[in-house]
């Protein structure tokens, strides 16, 4: 039995299909289905692949066997208990059921009765698949939850990756004359169809490397696999924010050096050009590894299974942090989402928490923790402000100062080249050090982090006043105040994440 690794996103394959398919259809279809796999694969070296089938006869079935002989794991979406389920298949059929049962790597029950269990099972496969496989000949369903049905429902999900239909004989149904062709529809809710291609490669992309990143972080002490798949996540984003923050100060560095070269008329020019040079060889590495973008996203992602993790443990479990998260980034930011949702599948979907509470040491570590950030963020990024203003500030009085001390010199009769580069040289250096410095804290945005993490602080001390005087027997619901909070910092985080890609890493030319 394949399991599922539990260090790293897996690429969720979802599985509909019809049930009547011929025996001689069986092979041609599971290789049709191989193919799919196979391209998935190698577009995503670094990402193990993992399959939901509802395990029905047919298609699901198939399906379920082609990716078990790969060792690739199944997740079977039952739509009703397994008792119940099983009244649904042949003889031969359950035999077939319960051998591929006792294979799947974890069953997920997704109604507790028949009814509307089958659109509850495709509605589960719906959401959760990043690529949706459709056995079906293009024929309107025959029931709720059948194969068009579950199409449909994928084609309205919000961030729905595409629907790779293979064209398969339905029992009673004209055949084909394309039997076992592939081809691939994409949802308006990936955008234009001329783009939607490019935005579904670009989010496989993002998770490949993801995954190649959070796997070069040893794992954490923590007890809840959310947790420290969190951690992980996070001591990667801050790895690459070092590595981000290291291109800037070259880029700054070569900018002023690139400028005092300038203003000192006597240097050699070619020292300009190869400053600049090392500027745009900075530019140029740090662009291509992507490395601002992907702290950027990793802190998101951290930040999105922070709040998930305190909501579980406090007994929210069907609260799902990508529905109130970066809802209005689409395209380009929507594969946050789609790790969310994954981590919660494999986490917290369909398993309940006996310790749930507002109490639980995460939901404690997570108001409390959120709580120091926010105070000492604020008071960071205000003196960083008044440090780069005083420095700034400081440069220019010394340069005005050895402007006027030269001047004076040189109406006395005084005569050297070193006065000559004083009366100009520290002044203009001063300048560009001062727009150096004004250009960093207007990238960084400081005045306006160290407003907006006060504004977060007071929501979070509120907060959790409200939780210690519910503990002391007053009024309020710890859920709904854990909820509210929750949605808050996620609120918070997303306008940051935007604010940040608004001001991408740059070349500065003085």
């Amino acid at each position: 039995m394949a399991s599922i690794p539990q260090d790293r996103l897996s690429l969720v394959v979802g599985v509909t299909g019809h049930r009547d398919i011929a025996n001689e259809d069986e092979a041609p279809l599971r290789a049709s289905f191989a193919r799919v796999l196979e391209t998935l694969a190698r577009a995503c070296p670094h990402s193990p692949l993992l399959v939901l089938s509802g395990l029905a006869s047919g298609a699901d079935s198939l399906a379920a066997e082609e990716a078990l002989s790969r060792n690739i794991p199944v997740i079977a979406a039952l739509p009703m208990p397994v008792e119940e389920y099983e009244k649904d298949f042949s003889p031969s059929g359950l035999e077939r059921f319960r051998s591929l049962l006792a294979r799947c790597a974890r069953a997920a029950v997704t109604s507790q009765t028949r009814e509307n269990g089958y659109i509850a099972t495709g509605r589960f496969i719906a959401r959760y698949s990043q690529l949706l496989v459709a056995f079906w000949d293009g024929v309107s369903s025959r029931g709720a939850g059948g194969t068009a049905d579950v199409i449909e429902m994928r084609s309205r999900e919000p961030d729905a990756g595409p629907i790779e239909i293979i064209v398969t004989p339905h029992g009673s149904a004209p055949r084909p004359t394309d039997a076992y062709a592939t081809r691939r529809l994409y949802p308006s809710e990936m955008g234009p169809q001329e783009a939607a291609p490019r935005y579904f490669s670009a989010m496989l992309a993002h998770i490949d490397t993801y995954n190649v990143d959070i796997t070069r972080t040893r794992p954490g002490p923590a007890d809840s696999g959310i947790e420290e798949i969190m951690q992980r996540t996070d001591t990667a984003a801050n790895r690459l924010q070092r590595r981000t923050q290291f291109f800037q100060m070259v880029l700054f560095a070569c900018a002023f050096f690139a400028a005092a070269i300038q203003v000192i008329g006597h240097l050699h020019p070619i020292l300009k050009v190869a400053a600049l040079g090392v500027a745009f060889a900075a530019y140029g590495l740090a662009r291509k590894n992507d490395y601002e973008n992907r702290y950027q996203d990793y802190r998101a992602i951290a930040e999105g299974l922070r709040v998930q993790a305190a909501w579980y443990c406090a007994g929210l479990r069907h609260r799902l942090v990508d529905h109130a998260y970066l809802r209005m980034q689409a395209d380009e930011l929507q594969w946050i989402r789609s790790v969310l949702r994954y981590f919660y599948l494999l986490y917290c979907e369909d398993r309940e928490f006996a310790q749930a509470s507002y109490r639980h040491p995460v939901c404690r570590n997570w108001v409390e923790s959120q709580w120091e950030y926010y105070r000492d963020a604020g008071r960071r990024e205000a003196r960083a402000k008044e440090r780069l203003d005083t420095i700034s500030a400081v440069a220019l009085t010394l340069g005005v100062g050895c402007t006027i001390v030269s001047g004076i010199l040189l109406l006395f009769g005084f005569r050297s080249h070193i006065l000559n580069d004083l009366l100009t040289v520290p002044f203009v250096l001063a300048a560009v050090l001062a727009a150096l410095f004004t250009h960093y804290e207007e990238r960084q945005n400081l005045g306006g982090n160290a407003r907006r993490y006060g504004r977060m602080f007071s929501i979070f001390d509120s907060a959790f006043r409200d939780l210690r005087q519910v503990e002391s027997g007053g009024p309020g619901d710890p859920k709904e105040i854990l909820l509210e909070l929750g949605r808050a910092a996620l609120v918070e985080h997303a306008d940051w994440l935007v604010m940040r890609r608004d001001r991408p890493l740059k070349v500065i030319i003085v």
